[in-house]
């Protein structure tokens, strides 16, 4: 049996195994190694921290920040010139615990602070499992003015209302099978163990049914279409609006692909969002924070 333990120190990478106690029963540990910073997050300094409060358990906890203008880009992607910003943990090497045709389990808990504010109309994701060269999520979850999760082909389980996320610690664990048939259940998603979105047909989409796609876990802050906000809340500059007539045939999603070449006369809202204890196993027992704080397991640290 696998167990799968994330840490991060920094921005790069370096954990110990979690050990169990010695009254728990032995499992054969297996340590993620070289989870690291979305090449496409923002640059700057504050974008990611281990901070010693507030914590969930244990002595850190990991601190996202993303404001006004911060966006990057890579080969092939640019999140400055399609209305997005992100700073954002993946997972390394793609498929080391997300596996096509395999089921497993997620727990973390998370801390949405109390001034936390929702971008709207935009979307601000706090984790998805994407799949290489496939542009929508396996699925997502989305803090905005009513929170929901969304898989790959568009269904939708809404989560509860913002304010009873905002404010506390939260421990979530999912459950996520990558596989199109055979199964009971194909998704489950707990909130401090109640479960509240449960799926029992298959999400991956049919043309991964004869492929092995490369799947990644992405955690931390991901916003996307924020000049829907920006033209909400402020006025739309002329040389976007310009644009958006321009693309009245549907094509554009959003107000401006490059939002922060211009002064809307607004910011984006700082988002700061905490993670901790993050794991990733076969077994709901191996992950869920609750279960493991009630038998005594040590904190991932």
């Amino acid at each position: 049996m696998k167990y799968f333990s994330i840490v991060l120190l920094a921005v790069a990478s370096l954990i110990a195994p979690n050990l169990l106690q010695a009254k728990e029963r032995p499992l054969r540990n297996s340590v993620l190694r070289n989870v690291k910073i979305e090449d496409l997050s923002h640059r700057q300094r504050y974008r990611h921290a281990m901070v010693s409060q507030p914590t969930r358990r244990g002595e850190r906890a990991q601190q996202f920040e993303i404001r006004h203008g911060d966006c990057g880009r890579s080969s092939g992607w640019d999140d400055c010139s399609t209305d997005r910003g992100r700073v954002e943990m993946k997972e390394r090497p793609k498929n080391a615990f997300s596996k096509p045709g395999q089921g497993v389990w997620y727990g973390y808990s998370i801390l949405i602070p109390n001034d936390f504010v929702s971008l709207g109309r935009a979307n601000t994701l706090l984790g998805q499992v994407k799949a290489e060269g496939w542009s929508m999520p396996m699925w997502h979850i989305t803090y905005n003015d009513s929170p929901y999760l969304q898989w790959a082909d568009g269904q939708k389980c809404r989560i509860g209302p913002m304010a009873s996320w905002k404010g506390r610690w939260i421990d979530v664990t999912i459950y996520a099978h990558y596989g199109h048939q055979g199964q009971a259940r194909y998704f489950q998603l707990f909130k401090d163990g109640k479960l509240i979105c449960q799926r029992k047909t298959p999400f991956m989409p049919a043309e991964f049914r004869n492929k092995r796609p490369k799947l990644g876990l992405k955690y931390g802050i991901y916003n996307s279409f924020v000049s829907r906000y920006l033209a909400q809340k402020g006025r739309t500059p002329a040389a976007a609006r310009a644009f958006a007539q321009s693309h009245e045939d549907g094509t554009s999603r959003s107000p401006s692909p490059t939002p922060f070449e211009y002064d809307w006369g607004v910011a984006l809202p700082t988002h700061v969002i905490y993670y901790d204890e993050f794991r990733a196993g076969a077994r709901r027992e191996d992950v869920d924070v609750k279960l493991l704080e009630a038998r005594g397991v040590p904190p991932v640290n």
